[in-house]
């Protein structure tokens, strides 16, 4: 018997050698192991992961405190991505989503103090059932009309939600309790941080497995020949009505971490259009179909007022640069750039740090 399984053996052995072209391949070393998962996983997830654990490790309150605006506020951004850079579609509504998001937390807990990840998903699920109904215009008119049709959206639904708030509590708003996620009280801003840092990278893996998947192929065909889409058997509807529902969907829930990491709700925090504004600007300006564009995109604008008044202070400009103008040197500097990067790289500073890299390399 032993002689037998010892034949069967050789006998597998040519044939896995046959397989592999004719050479028996020696088995992978470590560092090819891991050279290879560093290629599945990909460098720029690598780096941020690098990038987020040095600044939750030396990044003082004020940076952590900046962090975690900044990842909300790249959820928020992603969901965006979807829709505009992989879809094609543009829409403005995405601070009410952030604002519906929000008030779902807010509503929720004043009747009755649910569980946070409760709170969360019923935030993402009235977001996507709203983000259906805004889905439907998108059936039939595209580019500026689509835009004009979900900014008519924007001042709506914040109109609803003032009405609401004004007979609820009044123009105080509403105060949410201290998120608890299975337990643990997100309540100093580094716990915040790694929670956030940990979602963050499994939305960014969702992401990427999204647009690289066949849906996320038939939303790129869509983006770039809807009629040729259409006949090649893609259903431009159903496809266009999820990317709004999956979108809405994120934005919803960068809305109820909003909610839970300030505390307090008022439609007097999204009803200012230039929220919508800056969403589009983290897009753009970080890259429109880009995986972590969004991310980067978001890092900008959240840090640059910070970045603007700590330059502001070590160039001594306090005379010429007021408090109350930090935010508009910031408007101007982020006007800039973004029209510089719609102009000479539509791809923004993902596709800058791609040219770059080329660039590097050829002169190798």
């Amino acid at each position: 018997m032993a002689q037998q399984e010892a034949v069967e053996v050789d006998d597998a052995r040519p044939l896995a050698t046959a397989r592999r072209g004719g050479s028996e391949v020696p088995p992978r070393s470590p560092v090819a192991r891991l050279a290879g998962a560093v290629s599945h996983v990909g460098v720029p997830m690598l780096v941020m992961l690098v990038v987020l654990v040095a600044i939750g490790i030396g990044g003082s309150q004020v940076w952590i405190d900046i962090a975690n605006l900044a990842i909300i506020a790249a959820l928020g951004a992603i969901g965006l991505d979807l829709l505009l850079g992989h879809t094609g579609l543009i829409s403005v509504g995405n601070a009410a989503l952030l604002a519906i998001g929000a008030f779902v937390v807010a509503v929720l807990n004043r009747e009755m103090e649910v569980p946070f990840v409760l709170g969360v998903a019923l935030s993402a699920l009235v977001c996507g059932i709203v983000g259906m109904i805004v889905a439907l215009p998108a059936l039939r008119i595209s580019g500026l009309y689509l835009a004009i049709a979900t900014m008519g959206f924007h001042f709506v639904a914040i109109w609803a939600l003032r009405e609401w708030q004004t007979g609820q509590v009044g123009d105080s708003g509403f105060t949410v309790p201290i998120a608890n996620v299975f337990g643990l009280e997100l309540l100093d801003l580094r716990v915040w941080f790694v929670f956030l840092a940990v979602v963050l990278v499994v939305v960014l893996l969702g992401y990427r497995a999204l647009v690289e998947s066949r849906p996320g192929r038939a939303l790129h065909a869509i983006r770039e020949r809807p009629a040729l889409a259409q006949m090649s058997g893609i259903s431009v509807t159903r496809h266009k009505v999820t990317a709004f529902v999956v979108s809405s969907m994120l934005i919803g829930v960068a809305g109820a971490f909003t909610a839970y990491y300030i505390g307090h709700v008022s439609y007097a925090n999204f009803q200012n259009f230039h929220i919508a504004i800056e969403y589009l600007a983290m897009v753009i300006l970080g890259g429109l179909g880009t995986v972590y564009g969004p991310v980067i995109g978001a890092a900008v604008i959240v840090s640059l007022p910070h970045l603007v008044r700590e330059l502001r202070v070590g160039l001594g400009l306090e005379d010429a640069i007021s408090n109350t103008q930090i935010y508009l040197v910031q408007g101007a500097v982020v006007g800039l750039a973004v029209s510089a990067m719609v102009i000479f790289q539509p791809r923004g500073l993902v596709g800058l740090g791609e040219s770059l890299g080329r660039l590097v390399r050829r002169k190798r």
